[in-house]
C-alpha cells in the first residue's frame, strides 16, 4: 500500500510544480521508510543521462606509460558493464566500489595502465538498461 501512496504523492508533487526545496522539507517530514520510498520512486520517475568521462591521469605522451580512465555517473539501477577498448577490444581493467551520490545515483571509475602512442585508439564502452545502445565515448589525447 505505501508505495501506491508514495506514487501517488509523487505524482501529485510533480504536476503541482514543487520546487527541490519544498519537497525536501516535505521528505524530511514523513516517516524514515516513507521518505526512502519516495526518494527511490523519484530517481525512477527522472530521466536520467548517464554521464561518460574517458582521460588520462597524465598529459599524453608517445610511449609514456600513463592511466586511462572512465569515469560513469548517474546511472539508476546501479547494474552496469563499463569496458575501456584499445582499437575497439577489452582491455584488463581494475574498477572502484560502486558508490552513490545525494540523488541516489550511482558512479563508478574504471582504469588501466596504457602506454599511448599514434596509432592506438582509445574508448570506453558502457552499457545499461537505460541505454538503448551501448555509449561509447572516444578518448581524445589533447583534453
Amino acid at each position: 500500500m505505501a508505495p501506491l501512496v508514495a506514487l501517488v504523492l509523487l505524482g501529485l508533487l510533480s504536476l503541482s510544480g514543487l520546487d527541490a526545496v519544498a519537497q525536501d522539507f516535505l521528505f524530511g517530514s514523513l516517516p524514515g521508510s516513507f521518505c526512502d520510498e519516495l526518494s527511490l520512486l523519484s530517481v525512477l520517475s527522472k530521466r536520467r543521462f548517464i554521464s561518460q568521462k574517458v582521460y588520462s591521469r597524465h598529459p599524453a605522451e608517445n610511449g609514456k606509460p600513463n592511466y586511462l580512465n572512465c569515469y560513469v555517473s548517474g546511472f539508476h539501477p546501479p547494474q552496469i558493464e563499463i569496458d575501456l577498448l584499445k582499437n575497439g577490444e577489452k582491455m584488463n581493467a581494475e574498477q572502484s566500489d560502486l558508490s552513490f551520490s545525494k540523488d541516489w545515483s550511482f558512479y563508478l571509475l574504471v582504469h588501466t595502465e596504457f602506454t599511448p602512442n599514434a596509432v592506438d585508439q582509445y574508448s570506453c564502452r558502457v552499457k545499461h538498461v537505460t541505454l538503448d545502445k551501448p555509449k561509447i565515448v572516444k578518448w581524445d589525447r589533447d583534453h
